[in-house]
């Protein structure tokens, strides 16, 4: 049986394994922990559980997808496998060192401290991000700050967001790989497509990857926006396989060895999906913080088939798996991005971004 550090650390090989993004600080007791929590991701006083409650049994559903703290108090109950599947959904994970000074006279103090430090390797490993918090100063050990979980007060008003995939080229049509390394146009076929589509003339800005099968799609649907590049969102970047389709691929062992991983190992001079969806979701995040400075209230996204796949497999709730996220050329799927998931996914009409 596997146990939950071993899923862990899997978890983290994998780029995060289908587990919701999490972040884990620590540092001394009274080092401002839980302030930085509150004010700098934003996450109310009444999203706080104290982790002790928690030895009875799973994540209350009041609590999922929240902030535990104090957490190193729980393994005062449990050893450290046991603590850390109680903790796997929380967003924000607080604990404190206790593994410096004197070394504790009772054995059983000296085992919970065994216990504490354990279950901190495991957690860190399990997060996206690790901050240690020393005198109220900040300090990233691990990922990056802009990928950490936000909560509700620091995200204002929900911002409707509207993902549309570009219109088809002739690597579409042949079923090639097109990435991020192949600045291909729409074909023909694909622009006349494009123009049958309902457009939205009241949509003033689009964000797109900045690639010409993007912009050209944006210019269309939306004639009156004004586009914004966000190089982040390109389709993954195929390497070695870009430009050429499955079946001329299928004799060559580097593809056949990337396809039965699932996409996890890096193409041969290009990405991996963990490494593509990190990417992207980073550019999504950052963009939607830039619409929200700018006083909007809908965000349109004129992207990749990939990159709708890495944002709804990522950020949707409830969960979609990444290979059952299907967008035709010129589709779109509208949602509401809470400043921590998108929800009320939903099929869109691409020329239509009400």
């Amino acid at each position: 049986m596997v146990s939950a550090m071993g899923r862990a650390r899997d978890a983290c090989h994998a780029g995060g394994g289908g587990y919701a993004p999490m972040i884990l600080v620590v540092g001394g007791a009274h080092s401002g922990k839980r302030t930085f929590v509150r004010e700098k991701l934003g996450f109310a006083a009444d999203d706080f559980v104290d982790a002790a409650q928690l030895a009875e049994g799973g994540v209350p559903a009041a609590f999922a997808g929240r902030v535990a703290y104090s957490v190193e108090e729980l393994v005062r109950a449990l050893d450290a496998d046991r603590a850390l599947e109680r903790l796997i959904g929380f967003d924000a994970v607080i604990l404190s060192l206790v593994g410096s000074g004197v070394v504790p006279m009772r054995a059983e103090d000296a085992q919970w401290r065994e216990r504490a430090g354990r279950l901190g390797c495991a957690l860190a490993a399990r997060a996206d991000v690790v901050v240690r918090m020393t005198c109220g100063i900040p300090q990233v050990i691990k990922g990056n700050l802009t990928d950490a979980p936000r909560g509700t007060q620091g995200a204002g008003a929900p911002l409707e967001v509207v993902f549309v995939r570009h219109g088809a080229t002739a690597g579409t049509e042949d079923h090639r790989y097109s990435g991020a390394g192949t600045d291909e146009p729409l074909s023909s076929a694909g622009e006349r497509a494009l123009r049958e589509l309902a457009c939205d003339r009241d949509v003033f800005r689009v964000i797109t990857s900045g690639m010409a099968r993007t912009d050209q799609t944006a210019r269309i649907l939306f004639p009156n926006a004004e586009l914004m590049a966000c190089l982040g969102l390109r389709e993954m970047d195929f390497g070695d396989f870009e430009g050429r389709s499955a079946a001329e691929l299928k004799e060559d062992v580097r593809y056949r060895a990337w396809v039965d991983s699932w996409c996890e190992t890096r193409c041969p001079h290009g990405e991996g999906k963990s490494d593509f969806t990190r990417r992207v979701v980073a550019a999504f995040r950052e963009a939607c913080e830039s619409e929200r400075a700018q006083g909007s209230g809908r965000a349109v996204f004129v992207v990749h088939a990939g990159t709708v796949k890495a944002l709804l497999s990522e950020l949707a709730v409830p969960k979609m798996e990444y290979f059952d996220v299907h967008t035709e050329p010129g589709g779109a799927w509208a949602a509401t991005w809470d400043g921590r998931c998108l929800r009320d996914v939903r099929p869109a009409s691409g020329g239509d971004a009400r």
